[in-house]
């Protein structure tokens, strides 16, 4: 967490982001939890820290096993103490709650430009080239989406359930579909499973950590 904290803090300096430099989060396993005890436990959350962020202190974003609807409960149980305030939080809910469009995508978008830039700082473009990405997540999942589109080649993938591999090509789309009903890449069976710790080292042309 002070490492995080630490890069947060020098990323939005030199960008001049005014979103300050704290990391925090809850030990749980959202998987495990109901809608109801996961917007219970954020709202208890913010109540304990709602002095220490703010709109000109250190505004939160989502991070691992969080989204939209739990930067609307941060953000409304923060307006409970210091009035309605839609740029405590980033994330949020497209409608209603003012949320920014492709919110969602633009870390992976990131992933996707830097990895174009280095490639052609080589000679070389996204497509032909064969992909390992590491994490399937928020990041990990459109960035394999976005360099797919752009015609490279992801080979194998990631994330807390196992790692898949498919020498001529995951079909992208059919696992993110099928993550958002298995909640994870084990068991899909357009590739065969390998070692989670052999993710590092599989034969690719390009590997992308994204954990």
């Amino acid at each position: 967490m002070n490492a995080l904290a630490q890069l947060m803090t020098w990323k939005t300096a030199v960008a001049k982001i005014p979103y300050g430099g704290a990391k925090g989060g809850i030990g749980c396993d959202t998987s495990k939890l109901s809608v109801t005890e996961l917007e219970r436990l954020t709202r208890v959350f913010t109540h304990k820290i709602h002095d220490l962020i703010g709109i000109h202190t250190d505004v939160p974003a989502p991070d691992m096993g969080t989204g939209p609807q739990t930067m609307a409960w941060i953000l409304d149980e923060y307006s409970k103490f210091h009035g309605y305030s839609p740029a405590v939080v980033t994330g949020k809910p497209i409608q209603d709650l003012g949320g920014s469009l492709g919110r969602d995508a633009v870390t992976g978008r990131g992933v996707m430009f830097g990895t174009e830039a280095l490639l052609n700082e080589h000679g070389k473009s996204i497509s032909g080239q064969r992909f390992v990405i590491q994490g399937f997540g928020n990041v990990g999942s459109w960035a394999a989406k976005l360099i797919s589109e752009q015609g490279g080649k992801i080979v194998a993938v990631s994330d807390i359930t196992g790692a898949i591999k498919n020498k001529d090509g995951i079909d992208i789309e059919s696992v993110l579909n099928y993550t958002k009903e298995h909640r994870g890449v084990k068991g899909f069976h357009g590739a065969h499973p390998v070692d989670a710790n052999s993710i590092l080292v599989e034969d690719c042309d390009t590997l992308i950590p994204a954990r």
